[in-house]
């Protein structure tokens, strides 16, 4: 007996970047057994990506007339809001797809603008999208806070992760290989990696590293600075290397010893504790990823702005060999236990099949 397939659509909206290639890649063979096919749409795909494309893919410009034609023609059961409250067409797709074609609509983000987390204009619009949604993903579980209590029973947990297919050095190539590579000569190395923006807080990083006053000492910055951040800083411990991608990203991350980021933690702290680097941060910016940081445990949380605090806790995992292999294990086991991908891919499979058992 063939049992039909149910049909997912999943939405993104704008440019889908390189790290969710593979993401939807994973979820599609992981969804597949559980009896649902997945499609993504999306206005394309971020330029230069290295990844193949591993799911069913639909490139079109988003608009609500293009969704419904889309949903009406594959036969779709179950739509997936990856949509903003910017995206005009958002809230006319809920109105066609549930409201005509009687579908399936489940929203999956992070419940609320967590930069602007108090503008009562845009939670009111959050609370209209949930309201509307058959279910609710979240990126992680203390996120359920920002959802109003009377829609908790549909919330589902899908931990915001990364689908990783680096395991480590490749033959004959060593830490000192890479770090000689990029001329890094400091025996022991801070990184902090991603685009160089204001709200990450790198002058209290660079201001640490002066408060430490090793010449032993290096700070590895890697990343885009559109805006300029970086500069003005200048060191002969401080290494500005640009943007770095793909293996040799992961080489770096390897070669280095301690991660830190003082402001807006995201995706980074995964990439950090793959690679086995206890990770310090600053409190004040709420992020879905900081679920993953266990102060004392695979990393440390300081006060924000208590440069000095940071730097102590930055120069004690430096010294303190033993105490740096416990957090870089402790990172790696929480990476691959709460951060695995099959964890993010269970939390959809139960929302969708919860969204489909609603009357």
């Amino acid at each position: 007996m063939i049992i039909a397939m149910m049909r997912v659509l999943l939405i993104h909206a704008g440019k889908i970047p390189h790290y969710r290639v593979p993401i939807y890649g994973c979820l599609s063979n992981y969804l597949k057994p559980c009896g649902f096919e997945l499609i993504v749409s999306s206005d394309g795909i971020q330029a230069d990506s290295p990844h193949a494309i591993g799911f069913q893919y639909v490139e079109m410009p988003l608009s609500a007339l293009r969704i419904a034609r889309l949903v009406y023609r594959q036969k779709i059961d179950v739509i997936i809001d990856y949509m903003e409250l910017r995206h005009l067409y958002l809230f006319p797709t809920y109105f066609i797809a549930k409201g005509i074609l009687g579908k399936k609509i489940i929203y999956w983000g992070q419940g609320r603008d967590l930069s602007e987390i108090r503008s009562k204009v845009k939670n009111l619009a959050y609370g209209v999208e949930q309201a509307l949604s058959d279910a609710i993903i979240l990126y992680a579980k203390h996120l359920k806070r920002y959802v109003p209590k009377r829609f908790h029973k549909k919330v589902f947990v899908a931990n915001n992760t990364i689908c990783f297919d680096y395991s480590g050095f490749g033959p004959g190539m060593t830490r000192e290989n890479v770090l000689s590579r990029y001329g890094i000569k400091t025996v022991k190395n801070i990184i902090c990696m991603g685009r160089m923006q204001k709200r990450k807080r790198l002058d209290h990083l660079v201001e640490a590293l002066n408060y430490m006053k090793r010449p032993d000492i290096g700070l590895i910055l890697v990343g885009p600075d559109t805006d300029g951040v970086l500069e003005k800083i200048q060191s002969d411990n401080i290494y500005k290397l640009g943007p770095i991608y793909g293996e040799e990203k992961y080489d770096l991350l390897c070669s280095a010893d301690v991660y830190c980021l003082p402001g807006a933690v995201g995706l980074s702290i995964i990439d950090a504790f793959h690679c086995g680097l206890p990770f310090v941060t600053e409190e004040g910016d709420e992020s879905a990823e900081i679920m993953y940081l266990k102060d004392g445990v695979n990393g440390f949380l300081v006060d924000r702005g208590d440069v000095q605090e940071l730097a102590n806790k930055l120069e004690l995992l430096l010294d303190d060999d033993g105490l740096r292999e416990r957090f870089a294990q402790e990172a790696k086991k929480e990476i691959s236990t709460n951060g695995h991908i099959d964890k993010m891919c269970k939390g959809f499979s139960d929302a969708i099949r919860f969204a489909c058992e609603q009357a």
